[in-house]
C-alpha cells in the first residue's frame, strides 16, 4: 500500500509541469514497464483529492472537464480507496499535528499522515520537502529519475538527488 500525495496526481496530469514526465514515467509506466498504479494498492483521502481539483483548476489553469475526468478516472481505479475525512480521522490528524508539528507540516500533511496511521501505510509517494523529513515511513520521491526512495529511518537531504 501507498499513499500518493497530491502533487504526484497534479504533476501527472500536467503536462507543462516540469516534473510531469518523470511522476507519469514513475505512475503510469512505460513501454515495457508497468506503473506503480497497476503494482500497488493506492490510497489518498478527500483532502488530497479536494486539493488536485484546486491546483488543477486554479493554478494549473486546466478546464474544468479535463480535471473532473481526471479525478474521476483516479477515484476509479480498482486499486484506489478514498480515506473520508470523517469524525475519527479528523481527531487522529490533530493528534499527529502535535505528533510531526516540529517537522513543520500543517493540517492536509497531518490529514495524510493520519490517514497512513489509521490504515496502517508504511509508504508515501510525494514531492513535499516537509513529509519527506519524517523518518517514519517509507518515502519516495517520482518526480526524480530514478524515483528518489528513502526507507524507513533514512533522513532526507535536500542537496542529494
Amino acid at each position: 500500500m501507498i499513499f500518493i500525495d497530491s502533487m504526484i496526481w497534479i504533476y501527472n496530469c500536467d503536462a507543462k509541469a516540469p516534473e510531469h514526465k518523470n511522476v507519469c514515467r514513475w505512475l503510469e509506466g512505460e513501454k515495457d514497464r508497468k506503473g506503480i498504479i497497476d503494482l500497488e494498492e493506492l490510497f489518498v483521502n478527500t483532502v488530497v483529492v479536494m486539493e488536485v481539483v484546486h491546483n488543477l483548476r486554479r493554478r494549473a489553469q486546466l478546464p474544468s472537464d479535463l480535471v473532473y475526468g481526471y479525478v474521476l478516472s483516479m477515484l476509479t481505479l480498482r486499486n484506489m480507496t478514498v480515506a473520508p475525512l470523517d469524525r475519527e480521522l479528523l481527531h487522529i490528524s490533530m493528534h499527529t499535528f502535535e505528533k510531526y508539528y516540529k517537522y513543520g507540516i500543517g493540517g492536509r500533511d497531518a490529514t495524510i499522515l493520519a490517514t497512513m496511521l489509521k490504515w496502517n501505510i508504511e509508504s508515501i509517494a510525494t514531492h513535499d520537502q516537509k513529509l519527506l523529513k519524517i523518518t517514519h515511513f517509507r518515502r519516495v520521491d517520482p518526480a526524480h529519475h530514478p524515483p528518489r526512495i528513502l526507507e524507513k529511518g533514512k533522513p532526507y537531504n535536500s542537496k542529494t538527488s
